[in-house]
Protein backbone atom coordinates (compact mmCIF):
# COMPACT_ATOMS: atom_id res chain seq x y z
CA UNK A 1 0.00 0.00 0.00
CA UNK A 2 1.66 3.60 -1.06
CA UNK A 3 0.03 5.54 1.62
CA UNK A 4 -2.20 4.29 4.49
CA UNK A 5 -5.33 6.47 5.28
CA UNK A 6 -7.47 4.87 7.85
CA UNK A 7 -11.20 5.13 8.89
CA UNK A 8 -11.01 4.75 12.61
CA UNK A 9 -14.19 2.89 14.85
CA UNK A 10 -15.29 -0.64 14.36
CA UNK A 11 -16.97 -0.62 10.96
CA UNK A 12 -21.01 -2.15 12.54
CA UNK A 13 -21.64 -5.74 11.40
CA UNK A 14 -25.01 -4.19 9.94
CA UNK A 15 -23.43 -2.35 7.15
CA UNK A 16 -21.41 -5.12 5.97
CA UNK A 17 -23.11 -4.37 2.18
CA UNK A 18 -21.82 -3.55 -0.60
CA UNK A 19 -22.84 0.12 -1.54
CA UNK A 20 -20.90 0.79 1.89
CA UNK A 21 -17.70 -0.28 0.73
CA UNK A 22 -17.86 1.01 -2.36
CA UNK A 23 -18.47 4.62 -0.86
CA UNK A 24 -15.50 3.93 1.51
CA UNK A 25 -13.64 3.31 -1.51
CA UNK A 26 -14.73 5.99 -3.24
CA UNK A 27 -13.76 8.74 -0.75
CA UNK A 28 -9.89 7.40 -0.86
CA UNK A 29 -10.19 5.51 2.59
CA UNK A 30 -7.96 2.77 1.87
CA UNK A 31 -8.04 0.79 5.68
CA UNK A 32 -11.02 0.40 8.19
CA UNK A 33 -11.57 -1.18 11.06
CA UNK A 34 -13.51 -4.29 11.21
CA UNK A 35 -16.29 -5.28 13.58
CA UNK A 36 -15.16 -7.52 16.66
CA UNK A 37 -18.81 -9.43 16.79
CA UNK A 38 -17.00 -12.54 15.48
CA UNK A 39 -14.42 -13.93 13.13
CA UNK A 40 -17.25 -15.06 10.45
CA UNK A 41 -19.04 -11.35 10.47
CA UNK A 42 -14.86 -10.14 10.34
CA UNK A 43 -14.29 -12.29 7.59
CA UNK A 44 -17.37 -11.05 5.86
CA UNK A 45 -16.27 -7.34 6.08
CA UNK A 46 -12.81 -8.86 4.79
CA UNK A 47 -14.09 -10.69 2.05
CA UNK A 48 -16.40 -7.47 1.04
CA UNK A 49 -12.98 -5.16 1.16
CA UNK A 50 -11.15 -7.08 -1.15
CA UNK A 51 -13.70 -6.90 -3.79
CA UNK A 52 -13.07 -3.06 -3.69
CA UNK A 53 -9.02 -3.08 -3.29
CA UNK A 54 -9.56 -2.23 0.52
CA UNK A 55 -7.77 -3.64 3.57
CA UNK A 56 -8.61 -3.78 7.65
CA UNK A 57 -7.44 -3.52 10.74
CA UNK A 58 -8.79 -6.60 12.68
CA UNK A 59 -10.44 -6.00 15.77
CA UNK A 60 -10.67 -9.52 17.12
CA UNK A 61 -10.74 -9.68 21.18
CA UNK A 62 -7.89 -12.39 21.14
CA UNK A 63 -5.40 -9.51 20.22
CA UNK A 64 -6.93 -7.55 23.55
CA UNK A 65 -3.50 -7.74 25.93
CA UNK A 66 -4.49 -10.11 28.68
CA UNK A 67 -2.32 -11.95 31.97
CA UNK A 68 -4.97 -14.43 31.21
CA UNK A 69 -3.64 -18.29 31.30
CA UNK A 70 -3.46 -19.09 26.89
CA UNK A 71 -3.54 -15.85 25.13
CA UNK A 72 -0.26 -16.54 23.92
CA UNK A 73 -2.50 -19.54 21.93
CA UNK A 74 -5.30 -17.67 21.13
CA UNK A 75 -3.06 -14.38 19.88
CA UNK A 76 -1.45 -16.94 17.19
CA UNK A 77 -4.39 -19.02 16.63
CA UNK A 78 -5.91 -15.99 15.42
CA UNK A 79 -3.33 -14.44 13.52
CA UNK A 80 -3.26 -17.64 11.79
CA UNK A 81 -6.99 -16.93 10.99
CA UNK A 82 -6.38 -14.08 9.32
CA UNK A 83 -2.68 -12.66 8.36
CA UNK A 84 -3.38 -14.59 4.87
CA UNK A 85 -6.32 -12.71 4.00
CA UNK A 86 -5.53 -10.02 0.74
CA UNK A 87 -7.74 -7.24 2.51
CA UNK A 88 -5.84 -8.20 6.48
CA UNK A 89 -3.46 -5.29 6.92
CA UNK A 90 -2.96 -5.98 10.45
CA UNK A 91 -4.44 -6.34 13.71
CA UNK A 92 -6.13 -3.95 16.70
CA UNK A 93 -4.33 -4.09 20.15
CA UNK A 94 -4.71 -1.22 22.28
CA UNK A 95 -5.63 2.12 22.04
CA UNK A 96 -4.58 4.94 24.58
CA UNK A 97 -2.99 2.62 27.38
CA UNK A 98 -1.99 4.04 30.90
CA UNK A 99 1.61 3.74 32.03
CA UNK A 100 0.36 0.17 33.74
CA UNK A 101 -0.88 -1.37 30.58
CA UNK A 102 2.60 -1.09 28.86
CA UNK A 103 4.20 -4.32 29.56
CA UNK A 104 0.94 -6.74 28.37
CA UNK A 105 0.42 -4.14 25.51
CA UNK A 106 4.09 -4.58 24.42
CA UNK A 107 3.78 -8.41 24.72
CA UNK A 108 1.59 -8.51 22.93
CA UNK A 109 3.27 -6.40 20.42
CA UNK A 110 6.21 -8.24 20.31
CA UNK A 111 4.36 -11.75 19.79
CA UNK A 112 2.22 -10.54 16.41
CA UNK A 113 5.45 -8.36 15.42
CA UNK A 114 7.33 -11.74 15.41
CA UNK A 115 4.86 -13.89 14.27
CA UNK A 116 3.43 -11.51 11.48
CA UNK A 117 6.24 -8.86 10.70
CA UNK A 118 4.63 -7.57 7.68
CA UNK A 119 0.95 -7.01 9.33
CA UNK A 120 0.94 -3.62 11.74
CA UNK A 121 0.51 -4.45 15.72
CA UNK A 122 -1.55 -1.44 15.98
CA UNK A 123 -1.36 0.45 19.21
CA UNK A 124 -2.50 4.23 19.97
CA UNK A 125 -1.17 6.68 22.01
CA UNK A 126 -2.85 9.54 24.24
CA UNK A 127 -2.19 12.83 22.19
CA UNK A 128 -1.81 14.58 25.75
CA UNK A 129 -1.79 13.72 29.25
CA UNK A 130 -0.26 11.20 31.29
CA UNK A 131 -2.43 8.36 32.53
CA UNK A 132 0.17 7.23 35.32
CA UNK A 133 3.18 8.42 34.28
CA UNK A 134 4.55 11.71 35.95
CA UNK A 135 4.38 14.03 32.86
CA UNK A 136 3.26 13.94 29.39
CA UNK A 137 6.92 13.10 27.82
CA UNK A 138 7.40 10.39 30.21
CA UNK A 139 4.68 8.87 28.38
CA UNK A 140 5.26 9.42 25.13
CA UNK A 141 8.76 8.02 26.12
CA UNK A 142 7.51 5.20 27.99
CA UNK A 143 5.67 4.05 25.33
CA UNK A 144 8.11 4.27 22.64
CA UNK A 145 10.66 2.28 25.13
CA UNK A 146 8.38 -0.12 26.59
CA UNK A 147 6.12 -1.29 24.02
CA UNK A 148 8.02 -0.65 21.48
CA UNK A 149 5.40 -0.67 18.29
CA UNK A 150 6.28 -0.69 14.43
CA UNK A 151 4.73 3.14 14.78
CA UNK A 152 3.87 5.87 16.94
CA UNK A 153 0.16 6.73 16.33
CA UNK A 154 -1.67 9.47 18.86
CA UNK A 155 -5.28 11.27 18.56
CA UNK A 156 -4.84 15.10 18.97
CA UNK A 157 -8.41 16.12 18.50
CA UNK A 158 -7.12 19.92 18.44
CA UNK A 159 -10.08 22.60 17.68
CA UNK A 160 -12.87 22.92 20.27
CA UNK A 161 -15.76 25.38 19.82
CA UNK A 162 -15.10 28.21 22.52
CA UNK A 163 -17.74 27.54 25.32
CA UNK A 164 -20.40 29.28 26.71
CA UNK A 165 -19.08 32.59 28.59
CA UNK A 166 -15.78 32.99 26.45
CA UNK A 167 -12.98 35.06 27.79
CA UNK A 168 -14.70 34.92 30.70
CA UNK A 169 -14.26 31.34 30.94
CA UNK A 170 -11.42 29.87 33.28
CA UNK A 171 -11.42 26.52 31.08
CA UNK A 172 -11.40 28.31 27.93
CA UNK A 173 -8.06 30.97 29.48
CA UNK A 174 -6.31 27.93 30.16
CA UNK A 175 -7.07 25.92 27.13
CA UNK A 176 -6.77 28.31 23.83
CA UNK A 177 -4.22 27.88 21.71
CA UNK A 178 -4.38 30.28 18.33
CA UNK A 179 -8.27 31.23 17.96
CA UNK A 180 -10.38 31.92 14.58
CA UNK A 181 -13.34 33.83 14.97
CA UNK A 182 -15.10 32.90 11.83
CA UNK A 183 -15.47 29.73 13.15
CA UNK A 184 -16.22 30.21 16.76
CA UNK A 185 -13.20 28.08 17.35
CA UNK A 186 -9.49 27.46 18.71
CA UNK A 187 -7.08 24.76 18.23
CA UNK A 188 -6.08 23.81 21.99
CA UNK A 189 -2.42 25.00 23.26
CA UNK A 190 -1.35 21.33 23.18
CA UNK A 191 -1.72 20.13 20.05
CA UNK A 192 1.36 21.13 18.53
CA UNK A 193 3.10 20.46 21.55
CA UNK A 194 1.85 16.77 20.73
CA UNK A 195 3.39 16.83 17.48
CA UNK A 196 6.79 17.81 18.55
CA UNK A 197 7.22 15.88 21.58
CA UNK A 198 6.36 12.33 19.27
CA UNK A 199 8.37 14.07 16.66
CA UNK A 200 11.28 14.10 19.18
CA UNK A 201 10.59 10.61 20.28
CA UNK A 202 10.19 9.19 16.96
CA UNK A 203 13.52 10.42 15.92
CA UNK A 204 15.05 9.15 19.24
CA UNK A 205 13.51 5.78 18.77
CA UNK A 206 13.96 5.68 14.91
CA UNK A 207 10.20 5.12 14.87
CA UNK A 208 7.97 6.59 12.43
CA UNK A 209 4.52 9.05 13.49
CA UNK A 210 1.16 8.25 12.47
CA UNK A 211 -1.26 11.46 12.34
CA UNK A 212 -5.39 11.92 12.94
CA UNK A 213 -7.83 14.09 11.59
CA UNK A 214 -10.64 15.07 13.70
CA UNK A 215 -13.70 13.64 11.06
CA UNK A 216 -16.73 13.69 13.29
CA UNK A 217 -17.95 16.69 15.67
CA UNK A 218 -18.79 15.81 18.85
CA UNK A 219 -18.84 16.32 22.63
CA UNK A 220 -16.11 14.93 25.07
CA UNK A 221 -15.86 15.65 28.62
CA UNK A 222 -16.32 19.41 29.22
CA UNK A 223 -15.13 20.40 25.45
CA UNK A 224 -17.17 20.22 22.18
CA UNK A 225 -14.35 19.17 19.29
CA UNK A 226 -15.34 20.78 16.11
CA UNK A 227 -16.72 22.39 13.53
CA UNK A 228 -15.09 20.30 10.64
CA UNK A 229 -14.70 21.89 7.44
CA UNK A 230 -12.53 21.27 4.45
CA UNK A 231 -10.12 23.92 5.96
CA UNK A 232 -9.80 22.02 9.49
CA UNK A 233 -9.60 18.65 7.38
CA UNK A 234 -6.73 20.40 5.12
CA UNK A 235 -4.71 22.23 8.44
CA UNK A 236 -4.75 18.80 10.42
CA UNK A 237 -3.81 16.34 7.34
CA UNK A 238 -0.96 18.74 6.31
CA UNK A 239 0.05 19.71 9.35
CA UNK A 240 0.51 15.68 9.79
CA UNK A 241 2.70 15.63 6.54
CA UNK A 242 5.07 18.32 7.45
CA UNK A 243 5.64 16.43 10.75
CA UNK A 244 6.54 13.13 7.85
CA UNK A 245 3.80 10.63 8.92
CA UNK A 246 3.45 7.06 7.20
CA UNK A 247 -0.10 6.76 7.66
CA UNK A 248 -3.30 9.52 7.87
CA UNK A 249 -6.08 8.29 10.48
CA UNK A 250 -9.50 10.13 10.40
CA UNK A 251 -11.87 10.05 13.29
CA UNK A 252 -14.16 8.92 12.44
CA UNK A 253 -15.37 6.78 9.26
CA UNK A 254 -18.94 5.31 10.57
CA UNK A 255 -20.70 7.46 12.91
CA UNK A 256 -20.97 6.63 16.35
CA UNK A 257 -24.39 6.35 18.49
CA UNK A 258 -23.57 8.56 20.90
CA UNK A 259 -25.39 11.58 22.18
CA UNK A 260 -23.66 14.66 21.12
CA UNK A 261 -21.65 13.23 18.53
CA UNK A 262 -22.38 14.12 14.92
CA UNK A 263 -22.10 12.20 11.96
CA UNK A 264 -18.95 10.67 10.71
CA UNK A 265 -17.80 10.29 7.10
CA UNK A 266 -20.36 7.84 6.72
CA UNK A 267 -23.95 8.53 8.20
CA UNK A 268 -25.84 6.37 10.65
CA UNK A 269 -26.65 4.10 7.13
CA UNK A 270 -23.44 4.29 5.59
CA UNK A 271 -24.16 6.43 3.20
CA UNK A 272 -22.00 9.66 2.06
CA UNK A 273 -22.20 12.33 4.79
CA UNK A 274 -22.58 16.02 4.81
CA UNK A 275 -19.08 16.21 4.32
CA UNK A 276 -18.20 13.43 2.21
CA UNK A 277 -17.07 15.87 -0.77
CA UNK A 278 -14.89 17.66 1.75
CA UNK A 279 -13.19 14.39 2.68
CA UNK A 280 -12.52 13.28 -1.03
CA UNK A 281 -10.83 15.88 -2.11
CA UNK A 282 -8.51 15.97 0.96
CA UNK A 283 -7.64 12.73 0.46
CA UNK A 284 -6.79 12.65 -3.12
CA UNK A 285 -4.03 15.40 -2.43
CA UNK A 286 -3.10 13.12 0.66
CA UNK A 287 -2.85 10.01 -1.80
CA UNK A 288 -0.35 11.85 -4.29
CA UNK A 289 2.04 13.53 -1.58
CA UNK A 290 1.72 11.09 1.27
CA UNK A 291 3.67 8.22 -1.11
CA UNK A 292 6.42 10.99 -1.47
CA UNK A 293 6.45 12.07 2.34
CA UNK A 294 6.28 8.28 3.41
CA UNK A 295 9.96 8.00 2.47
CA UNK A 296 11.23 10.65 4.23
CA UNK A 297 12.23 11.44 7.67
CA UNK A 298 11.35 15.12 9.28
CA UNK A 299 14.21 16.73 10.67
CA UNK A 300 12.32 19.95 12.01
CA UNK A 301 9.32 21.86 12.40
CA UNK A 302 9.40 26.04 12.93
CA UNK A 303 5.99 27.93 13.10
CA UNK A 304 5.80 31.83 11.86
CA UNK A 305 2.36 33.85 13.89
CA UNK A 306 1.23 33.57 17.17
CA UNK A 307 2.92 30.36 18.66
CA UNK A 308 1.25 27.91 21.36
CA UNK A 309 3.21 25.64 23.87
CA UNK A 310 6.58 23.62 22.39
CA UNK A 311 6.42 25.32 19.58
CA UNK A 312 10.01 26.43 17.42
CA UNK A 313 9.78 30.26 16.13
CA UNK A 314 11.12 30.36 12.86
CA UNK A 315 13.98 32.53 12.52
CA UNK A 316 16.21 32.13 9.56
CA UNK A 317 19.57 33.73 11.60
CA UNK A 318 20.70 30.41 13.48
CA UNK A 319 23.59 28.79 15.05
CA UNK A 320 25.97 26.79 12.73
CA UNK A 321 24.88 23.84 14.68
CA UNK A 322 21.60 24.10 13.52
CA UNK A 323 21.50 23.09 9.88
CA UNK A 324 18.06 21.72 9.71
CA UNK A 325 16.92 24.92 7.67
CA UNK A 326 19.71 26.08 6.04
CA UNK A 327 18.34 26.17 2.05
CA UNK A 328 15.59 28.60 3.18
CA UNK A 329 16.57 32.05 3.99
CA UNK A 330 13.15 33.95 4.20
CA UNK A 331 10.10 33.43 4.62
CA UNK A 332 7.46 36.25 5.10
CA UNK A 333 3.72 36.67 5.27
CA UNK A 334 0.73 34.87 6.69
CA UNK A 335 0.98 32.26 9.70
CA UNK A 336 2.61 28.87 8.26
CA UNK A 337 4.00 25.54 9.19
CA UNK A 338 7.24 24.79 7.63
CA UNK A 339 7.80 21.33 7.72
CA UNK A 340 11.99 20.21 6.70
CA UNK A 341 12.07 16.55 5.62
CA UNK A 342 15.40 14.85 3.80
CA UNK A 343 16.06 11.20 2.52
CA UNK A 344 17.41 9.58 -0.46
CA UNK A 345 19.84 12.57 -0.38
CA UNK A 346 17.23 14.62 -1.00
CA UNK A 347 15.50 17.96 0.95
CA UNK A 348 12.03 18.86 0.86
CA UNK A 349 9.76 22.13 3.14
CA UNK A 350 6.09 21.27 3.62
CA UNK A 351 4.48 24.54 4.14
CA UNK A 352 0.84 24.69 5.65
CA UNK A 353 -1.17 27.58 6.16
CA UNK A 354 -2.03 27.64 10.19
CA UNK A 355 -5.11 29.08 9.38
CA UNK A 356 -8.00 27.12 8.59
CA UNK A 357 -10.54 29.78 7.75
CA UNK A 358 -8.83 31.99 5.69
CA UNK A 359 -6.67 31.77 2.05
CA UNK A 360 -2.79 32.55 3.15
CA UNK A 361 0.48 33.91 1.36
CA UNK A 362 3.76 33.94 1.96
CA UNK A 363 6.49 35.01 0.33
CA UNK A 364 9.73 32.22 0.52
CA UNK A 365 13.41 32.90 -0.75
CA UNK A 366 15.96 30.24 -0.98
CA UNK A 367 19.51 30.95 -0.19
CA UNK A 368 21.96 31.52 -3.24
CA UNK A 369 23.20 28.08 -4.51
CA UNK A 370 19.81 26.74 -3.68
CA UNK A 371 16.50 25.91 -5.61
CA UNK A 372 12.90 24.98 -5.48
CA UNK A 373 10.46 23.09 -7.24
CA UNK A 374 7.23 22.14 -6.34
CA UNK A 375 5.50 18.55 -6.45
CA UNK A 376 2.30 18.63 -7.57
CA UNK A 377 -0.64 17.05 -6.25
CA UNK A 378 -2.27 16.86 -9.53
CA UNK A 379 0.17 13.18 -9.38
CA UNK A 380 2.96 13.32 -7.06
CA UNK A 381 5.61 13.29 -9.53
CA UNK A 382 5.53 16.85 -11.79
CA UNK A 383 8.11 19.20 -10.58
CA UNK A 384 7.75 22.92 -11.27
CA UNK A 385 10.85 24.66 -11.10
CA UNK A 386 10.53 28.24 -8.81
CA UNK A 387 12.30 31.53 -8.56
CA UNK A 388 14.82 32.26 -6.05
CA UNK A 389 12.21 34.65 -4.57
CA UNK A 390 8.91 33.28 -4.85
CA UNK A 391 5.05 33.08 -3.60
CA UNK A 392 3.26 30.34 -1.98
CA UNK A 393 -0.44 30.99 -2.04
CA UNK A 394 -2.48 28.60 0.00
CA UNK A 395 -5.88 27.65 0.21
CA UNK A 396 -7.47 27.32 4.17
CA UNK A 397 -4.99 24.97 6.08
CA UNK A 398 -3.69 23.67 3.14
CA UNK A 399 -0.18 22.29 2.13
CA UNK A 400 2.22 22.58 -0.23
CA UNK A 401 5.20 20.43 -1.00
CA UNK A 402 8.89 21.66 -2.02
CA UNK A 403 11.74 19.58 -3.33
CA UNK A 404 15.07 21.99 -2.29
CA UNK A 405 18.40 21.30 -4.45
CA UNK A 406 21.27 22.76 -4.61
CA UNK A 407 21.39 24.75 -7.86
CA UNK A 408 23.67 23.34 -10.04
CA UNK A 409 21.36 19.80 -9.77
CA UNK A 410 18.61 21.71 -10.10
CA UNK A 411 16.03 19.50 -13.15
Amino acid sequence: MSFPIIGWAQLPEDLTRDEVFANIERIGVNVFMTCSDSPQAIRKQLDLAAEHGIQALVIDPRFSPTDEPGWEDRAREAVDEYADHPATFGFFVRDEPGRGDFERVGRMVALLAGQRPDKPAYVNGLGWGCRGADCFMEYVEEYARIIKPQFLSFDAYPISTIPPGGEDSALYRADRGVEWPELHAYYRDQYWEAWETYRLVGWKYDMPLWGFVLATPHQHSVWFYGPVTEGTLRLEAFTGLAHGIQALQYFTLPTVHRDGWDDGILDPEGGPSIRFEHFRRVNRDVARLGPVVKDLTCTRVFHTGPLTSNCCRWNAVRGPSDSSHRTIARVEGDPVIIGFLRGDGKRYAMIVNRNPARRGRVVVEVRRGWSAVEVSKRDGRTETPQRPVFNVDLEPGDGRLFRLERAEKAD
